[in-house]
């Protein structure tokens, strides 16, 4: 990206209008790509020109003031070369593509320094970068080292790349102001809780290096409830923007606060170096709320309940570590409100996981686990294409949820013999045909397993199974980590298909699409929630699925949304465009007959 001090093009103080080249610039670093780094779309697009042109050299490149600077090339040992230098500076200038069947015999340019040195351009055709309102920001050209006379063909198809390379370009730029509107939220401002999950990753990478605390606090208003139902939901909302702001004063830059859903906030701090720095923390919290709100003219002080959980003291596991901090919070609550570090032996919830976790190392052996299917249907016919496979734990006291077994055992390490266990009898259904097709959840530590992707080899070719009937589902985080493109490339060969589970609510930007080796993408459930609702948030909902659906078709990738509920909301979805809809309007996880 292009220096965030550098000065815009166009300075709004001048009273002067903006001349063409000034407008011209704007409408360059409007797309944010300069400088930015290489990306496969690009490059792909300028190694097939090279190909088709027969010609050893071709780039995508953008004018600024003084440069030509390549976003992809191909051929080419530079990144970019001053303006006064550039061909492409003066193709811009002409109207439609500029052709130089043979450079030293042109006036204009046989003493460039391309021409006379590196790289001894002979042949150039340059086909300009226009943007929708019809400013040429920089081109597609192809050239050589040898004379070469080009056609009225040659002249359409680089015209056609260009064109191709413009709208890469402007799906680059919608992804990313897609991928803005979804890591916010709307009412506060805050990052939501996708974004959230991408600062924590973050701040417990340095903090492994540094060997520093995280700390991550859940906070909850106390009796917000009330607040809304005498002051009204519009008054409440103002409160919460209040909040926000409050919080964001009351912390160093470099902590973070995000807001989780309703009245429940979270805040991650880098800062601390011990454990007793957490006092420090609370008495800057409890300083920003001594002051009252006022609420439509009255004074109202708002109390909260704040859980506290330290990495990696607590936990080395993300979704541990939120758990525990989010047992501490309810406990504080429970006790009437303030704040609190985890402490395992004061937390009802958390004394039990000692005996959960002996219970769980036998859970496979007392044959305790199960596996409930719920159906995904074609979003156009409403026909069931295949089933997804949800694990339980059934114990003689009880169904214990996943939302607590399934951190304990991925803290523990226990989900490598248990996704294993998952495997061996989702393959065993698609053996047996009673379903056709299942798609199972793989967890990072599953595929951190030197031999994960041998065994389930072994198990397909052992039943029989084809591997095309076999999904599996893994999270953002997981498919980001760059030792996983070569598992992912593995099951790829192998044939077995994978899905990018709960899309927008792990670490990556929206820009994961393009390079990822996966086959479909399922839309997390809180951007399905609000779609029906009839009211702002609705509109908003619906509107990002629709950018997630068109920005996924146009990598090919079909899409599932998830926690699909009411038939509006299936035909909303529909309509959107969403390829497979899923939730319990479809049919709930139920075990097999």
């Amino acid at each position: 990206m292009s220096s965030t001090n550098e000065k815009d093009p166009i300075d709004p103080l001048q009273g002067e209008s903006p001349t063409v080249e000034q407008l011209r610039l704007a409408a360059l670093r409007r797309y944010g790509i300069l400088d930015t780094l290489p990306e496969l779309q690009f490059d792909r697009l300028v190694g097939m020109a090279a190909r088709v042109f027969h010609q050893p050299m071709a780039l995508i490149s953008f004018i600024e003031e003084d440069r030509q600077w390549f976003k992809a090339n191909h051929g080419v040992a530079f990144l970019e070369v001053p303006r006064c230098d550039s061909f492409c500076s003066v193709a811009i200038a002409q109207d439609g593509v500029m052709l130089i069947p043979d450079a030293v015999l042109d006036q204009q340019f046989q003493s460039y320094p391309g021409v006379v040195g590196d790289p001894h351009i002979r042949s150039y055709a340059g086909a300009p970068l226009v943007t929708p309102d019809g400013h040429k920001i920089g081109t597609f050209c192809v050239f050589g080292p040898e004379p070469r006379e080009f056609s009225t063909e040659d002249r359409d198809l680089l015209m056609s790349f260009a064109e191709m390379a413009m709208d890469e370009l402007r799906l680059r730029q919608a992804l990313q102001e897609l991928n803005q509107v979804a890591m916010n939220d709307a009412l506060t401002g805050l990052p939501n809780r996708v974004h959230f999950r991408q600062h924590l990753i973050e701040a417990c990478r340095r903090a492994d290096l540094s060997g520093e605390k995280v700390v991550v606090g859940l906070l909850d208003l106390d009796r917000f409830k009330q607040i809304n139902d005498t002051f009204g939901h519009a008054a409440g909302d103002d409160l919460l923007k209040e909040v926000a702001y409050r919080l964001n004063d009351a912390t160093a830059t470099s902590d973070v606060v995000a807001r989780m859903s309703g009245d429940e906030f979270v805040l991650l701090f880098t800062d601390v170096r011990a454990v007793a720095d957490l006092g420090r923390v609370t008495r800057r919290l409890e300083d920003s709320f001594a002051v009252p709100f006022m609420i439509e003219g009255q004074e109202v002080f708002v109390h909260w309940s704040l859980g506290l959980s330290v990495y990696p003291d607590d936990a080395r596991e993300l979704d541990a570590l939120l758990s525990f901090a989010d047992a501490a919070m309810y406990r504080v609550k429970r006790a009437g409100g303030g704040h609190s570090p985890f402490e395992p032996q004061q937390d009802g919830r958390s004394s039990s996981q000692v005996e959960r976790l002996s219970a769980l190392h036998r859970a496979i052996e007392r044959d305790e686990l199960r596996l409930y299917y719920q159906p995904k249907v074609n979003a156009q016919s409403r026909v069931v294409v295949a089933h997804e496979a949800l694990l339980r734990w059934v114990r003689p006291s009880g169904m214990v949820s996943p939302l607590d077994f399934i951190p304990l055992a991925e803290s523990s390490g226990l989900i490598v013999p248990i996704g294993r266990w998952v495997l061996r009898e989702a393959v065993d259904v698609l053996r047996t045909g009673r379903l056709q097709e299942v798609c199972v959840n793989v967890s990072a530590l599953e595929l951190r397993q030197a031999d994960y992707v041998d065994h389930l080899r072994s198990l397909l070719e052992e039943s029989r199974v084809a591997p095309r009937q076999l999904w599996l589902e893994l999270t953002e985080s997981s498919l980001l980590e760059p030792r996983f493109i070569s598992v992912l490339q593995e099951l790829k060969a192998l044939g077995v298909r994978t899905a990018m589970d709960d899309f927008g609510n792990g670490y990556s930007s929206l820009m994961a699409l393009v390079s990822l080796p996966i086959q479909m993408v399922k839309i997390d459930r809180s951007f399905i929630a609000g779609v029906g609702e009839e009211t702002p948030d609705e509109v908003r909902a619906l509107e990002v699925v629709r950018g997630i659906v068109a920005l996924a078709t146009a990598y090919g990738l079909p899409t599932v949304a998830e926690g699909v509920e009411t038939l509006e909301q299936a035909n909303l979805l529909t309509k959107v465009g969403c390829t497979d809809l899923q939730g319990y309007f479809f049919g709930r996880p139920e075990p097999l007959p």
